[in-house]
């Protein structure tokens, strides 16, 4: 029986009601007499946990028309009784002045009461570093695909860097909730310190340029985390997405419009990169990173065009991992399935059916990839898990044994390392190995390194004595060195900061990934369809997931187009997230 009072309204009655209302006196108030009305329908959203497409939805108007209300293009008077029911507001709330104080002040949220920002303003924020992130994946095709540009375009990371960074500290007291900022922030300090007592340790052998180049590439996507996260206004999560996805496509039309004649052609997978130039890993892993992307679009979005395009557009991406041939990440992208299976497979159906689409699209291609493509080699690579599953482990393990050599030769190493840049980082590779090369070449790199360094090749004696042997003898397995090279971010961080040093970084990452996954957790049980978000917070969890491990097989840390897209994307979530908490 129903407990409603005689005459009481339901929401969506009084909703209606309320549109027609709005729609009948569309002039009841000049825009003009209510000045910052945009920008308080924008604090009003916002502090409902409200996305523009929700509201949208609500009011029964196209999307754009919220953004135009928010930016004042428009005049949101005749829309305010629905506005103000469908966000909670008295209708007079919104004729106070958008920086008002009072009760009303005390109920906002940081980010909306301290910077007082207009919605044009937050709009050229969330753009700036959009276009960042975008700049950043995208520099190689204008560098080397299509070398319009010079080479110096490829380190665009730095400026990057330096504009988001100068931007967030000129910002002024934006009140920005810092409660997530503090364990990263934390641990860059204890870091820094290990820093500097290394390298006053071994300043015989420490050089200032690849010592600044280990630290930048260490500390450098923190810094980046930190900006964006005080920079980003939260609302505009879809945003986001929707760079992704685009950049995800574009992937894909240029893998197989343009690189895949190529490789039929030559035969050589070298050349499925798609914008990432001459660097087909980090191609695969922002395509693990658009595997959970697209597997929470499909489940929380069933509305977004994009949506009903996800089962191909896996296919697609799954086969353009298995082109680019990166077998060492054979086993992480099967455990990335799972990993998303476990989180999407008990929080929705449709997470249970894209983690069963996903499986089935892993095994079809895994399958028509050792039938009908042998050159690629993933024959092998499966025999060979069959046989042995701890095969590769093993085999990567075993490089590690140079390191008790190095400890028991020099005990104190284990504490003060053998001083940045100095044994196996990409600070010492950039310098000893690629700046070498580069010189002989007698090109801009070349020099460059060379003015750094004093003019001299770059060596020191532990990397003499330890590393360019086993770089010597490293042999070929699965048809690459990465299994026994002597490169590492774990192993370069033992090396040349100590066990302190390698703890908190590992820590740094470790959290990032379990505070990735526990926003994850808590999104997917509340989340609303059509919310951008759980469909982010996957995308944030699997990055972390793939660098752990990725860590392991190479110097991954250290390399920003790969540690700063996964930074960008969890210091969006994390604002995202934590804003709605203050809004509950």
């Amino acid at each position: 029986m129903d407990a409603r009072p005689s005459g009481a309204m339901s929401i969506a009655d009084r909703l209606s009601a309320l549109r027609k209302r709005s729609r009948q006196h569309p002039r009841a108030r000049r825009p003009t007499e209510i000045d910052g009305l945009g920008r308080r329908v924008l604090q009003a959203r916002e502090q409902a946990g409200l996305t523009r497409k929700e509201l949208a939805q609500r009011l029964d108007v196209q999307l754009l028309t919220v953004g135009r209300l928010e930016r004042e293009a428009d005049d949101a008077t005749p829309y305010l009784p629905a506005i103000a029911a469908a966000t909670g507001r008295p209708e007079d709330w919104f004729a106070q002045a958008p920086d008002a104080g009072g009760s009303d002040a005390s109920q906002q949220p940081p980010e909306a009461s301290a910077a007082a920002l207009t919605p044009a303003r937050a709009d050229t924020l969330s753009t700036v570093i959009l276009a960042a992130l975008a700049l950043l994946l995208l520099i190689r095709v204008f560098t080397e695909l299509i070398p319009v540009l010079p080479s110096a375009g490829n380190f665009i990371d730095i400026p990057i860097l330096v504009v988001l960074l100068l931007a967030a500290a000129t910002r002024g007291a934006s009140g920005t909730h810092t409660r997530g900022l503090l364990p990263p922030l934390v641990i860059c300090f204890l870091f820094l310190v290990v820093f500097s007592v290394s390298t006053m340790t071994n300043l015989s052998r420490v050089e200032p340029a690849p010592a600044m180049m280990f630290l930048y590439g260490f500390l450098g996507p923190v810094g980046l985390f930190w900006a964006v996260h005080r920079l980003w206004v939260p609302g505009s999560a879809l945003r986001l997405s929707r760079v992704l996805v685009a950049l995800g496509v574009l992937q894909l039309i240029i893998a197989f419009g343009v690189q895949l004649p190529q490789y039929l052609a030559s035969r050589n997978p070298d050349v499925i990169t798609g914008t990432f130039g001459e660097n087909p890993y980090q191609l695969v892993f922002f395509l693990l990173v658009l595997i959970g992307l697209f597997a929470g679009i499909f489940t929380f979005e069933n509305r977004r065009p994009v949506s009903k395009a996800v089962p191909a557009l896996l296919l697609g991406v799954l086969a353009v991992i298995f082109l680019a041939q990166y077998r060492a990440l054979l086993i992480t992208t099967v455990l990335t399935i799972v990993l998303l299976s476990a989180v999407l497979g008990t929080a929705r159906a449709r997470g249970a059916l894209i983690a069963i689409l996903a499986t089935a699209g892993l095994l079809m291609t895994l399958a028509y990839v050792v039938q009908n493509v042998p050159e690629l080699k993933f024959d092998s690579a499966v025999e060979q898990s069959r046989s042995d599953p701890t095969f590769f482990l093993k085999t990567r393990f075993a490089t590690t044994s140079v390191l008790g050599t190095l400890y028991s030769d020099e005990p104190r190493f284990a504490i003060t390392g053998t001083g940045p840049g100095t044994y196996s980082s990409r600070g010492w590779q950039t310098f000893a190995l690629a700046g070498a090369v580069a010189s002989k070449s007698n090109n801009v790199a070349g020099a460059y390194v060379k003015a750094l360094t004093n003019g001299r090749p770059y060596r020191t004696d532990v990397s003499d004595k330890y590393v360019l042997p086993q770089l010597r003898d490293a042999e070929v397995v699965q048809g690459s060195f990465a299994l026994t090279s002597p490169f590492s971010s774990y192993l370069s961080l033992l090396a040349e900061v100590g066990v302190l040093g390698f703890v908190l970084l590992v820590a740094l990452y470790l959290w990032a990934f379990a505070y990735s996954l526990r926003m994850t957790l808590a999104s997917v049980r509340t989340a609303e369809d059509g919310d951008p978000l759980p469909a982010l917070l996957c995308a944030s969890t699997v990055a972390f997931f793939v660098l752990l491990q990725m860590a392991v097989l190479e110097n991954w840390f250290e390399v920003t187009r790969l540690t700063f897209l996964s930074w960008i994307i969890f210091a969006v979530v994390t604002k995202e997230f934590e804003a709605r908490k203050l809004r509950a």
